[in-house]
């Protein structure tokens, strides 16, 4: 019985020490808000990637032009993550530009794929 009551304010201690050790960036709203930029930026890449194909052009090529047409979208989620670590924004807008291209290509790749499917 002693121990059962040793178990609840070790317990307790123990949460608000790990808590307290959490680093400061896991914010959840900074968090959600970042989320939300990556699915608007997404869905601007797709609609560009889209509508820009012109069925004969190289992926990469359309794909470079819907991320530069998208570029707003990149720089907002781009500075959102950099607020989580300013030290990293080099290589955070490195990542980003790189993650728009590809994201932008499977796009393309995946319109293409889904018209050919339907002839």
């Amino acid at each position: 019985m002693r121990l059962l009551r040793l178990v609840s304010p070790v317990s307790a201690v123990t949460a608000l020490a790990l808590t307290a050790c959490a680093p400061a960036y896991e914010d959840g709203h900074l968090s959600r808000s970042i989320n939300q930029q990556r699915a608007m930026r997404d869905t601007c890449l797709s609609n560009q990637a889209r509508s820009l194909d012109d069925g004969h052009s190289a992926p990469e090529t359309i794909a470079r032009a819907a991320s530069a047409n998208c570029s707003g979208q990149n720089d907002r989620l781009i500075q959102l993550m950099a607020t989580m670590d300013r030290s990293g924004e080099a290589q955070i807008t490195n990542a980003v530009r790189k993650d728009s291209l590809v994201k932008a290509t499977s796009y393309v790749l995946a319109t293409r794929a889904q018209a050919g499917s339907g002839r």
